[in-house]
């Protein structure tokens, strides 16, 4: 199970491990894929829900 490995405790006490263990965090935070944007809006008026459900339906 891929959550079971968040709970464990690890201790790195070795300063060229304690190195290398920061410098994966590092990179693994710059490795992010971005965000991707989705075209769309956010329906708040009754009568545009009603009217994109009433489509749906078709």
């Amino acid at each position: 199970m891929a959550t079971s490995s968040i709970t464990h405790n690890f201790v790195v006490s070795d300063p060229e491990s304690v190195k290398r263990f920061i410098q994966a965090i590092e990179e693994a935070e710059y490795d992010r894929a971005p965000k991707q944007s989705l075209p769309g809006r956010q329906l708040t008026d009754s009568d545009e829900i009603l009217a994109l459900m009433s489509k749906r339906k078709k």
